[in-house]
């Protein structure tokens, strides 16, 4: 495993040659590792990924599986798998190899997270569940693993949460009452109990999506603040399934509440000007 020092920086470079998926001989050189054991781990690691054998490491896997994941998936659904896999799975299994993962290592890996004090719900531990039994099945597919370890153990968790509790409307009317002095929320929370839609359904609003005319709602757009590596940061993406892209019909009282809104606030922006 060839490693440089760079006497300019300090720091030393790997630099060597690998066969790609295509078959194709390239060379590869990566820089700016502070000890010699970096550039090597790093130059094993890659070649490692590159063999794409069973016997690579578990977090190597991973980040082969999530690098297919980020072309297929919206930016959203990308950011939330990639926080459920770090903090939920690679924990317990990213330094063992793949091959040698077995039905009770999984089966002991569930039990911690069913007695885990933070008392997941059902549910989510099944979402859990199915996320560890997809890359384990992506290694099956692809990387040669004999069998689905997860699979062979059994799941855990359920699909469907308990039955959930509604508002009538008199449940309703009694909790708006709380906000006739906070007009923000007054309007908000109609919107909301009478179209159903999604929170992040409405933080995407704007008046283009009203159609006052015919007392309809367009809801084409979701809004999201994700945690990256470089802060914070707003998307606003399409629904996240096609379904979602609907329109919605308001009660003629709620359109007219939308319009009083969008009507004070235009009176309060001027005011300012």
């Amino acid at each position: 495993m060839p490693v440089y020092k760079d006497e300019t920086t300090g720091t030393y470079y790997a630099t060597f040659y690998y066969t790609d998926w295509n078959g194709e001989r390239k060379k590869k050189k990566k820089r700016g590792f502070k000890k010699q054991s970096e550039a090597k781990e790093f130059e094993r690691q890659f070649i490692e990924k590159q063999g794409g054998g069973a016997d690579i490491s578990f977090g190597a896997l991973v980040e082969l599986y999530m690098e297919d994941c980020k072309a297929r998936l919206r930016k959203t659904t990308y950011e939330n798998k990639t926080f459920l896999i770090n903090s939920k799975i690679l924990p317990h299994f990213k330094d063992t190899p793949l091959n040698t993962i077995t039905p009770l290592m999984i089966r002991n890996w569930q039990n911690k997270l069913i007695g885990n004090e933070a008392g997941y719900a059902p549910t989510y531990l099944k979402t859990v569940n199915n996320q560890m039994s997809a890359i384990c099945n992506y290694a099956v597919r692809y990387y040669g693993l004999p069998f689905n370890p997860v699979a062979r153990c059994g799941s855990m968790g359920k699909k469907n949460a308990d039955s959930m509790q509604f508002w009538t409307t008199e449940d309703f009317e009694e909790f708006i009452d709380a906000y006739k002095e906070k007009p923000r929320f007054w309007y908000a929370f109609n919107l909301l109990f009478y179209t159903g839609i999604r929170s992040g359904e409405f933080l995407a609003l704007t008046l283009n999506d009203f159609d006052f005319e015919k007392n309809v709602l367009n809801i084409t757009k979701s809004y999201a603040r994700l945690s990256t590596s470089e802060g914070a940061q707003d998307v606003i993406d399409k629904p996240k399934t096609p379904k979602s892209t609907r329109t919605i019909t308001l009660p003629k009282f709620v359109s007219q509440i939308v319009q009083d809104y969008a009507s004070k606030l235009v009176d309060y922006i001027n005011a300012k000007i």
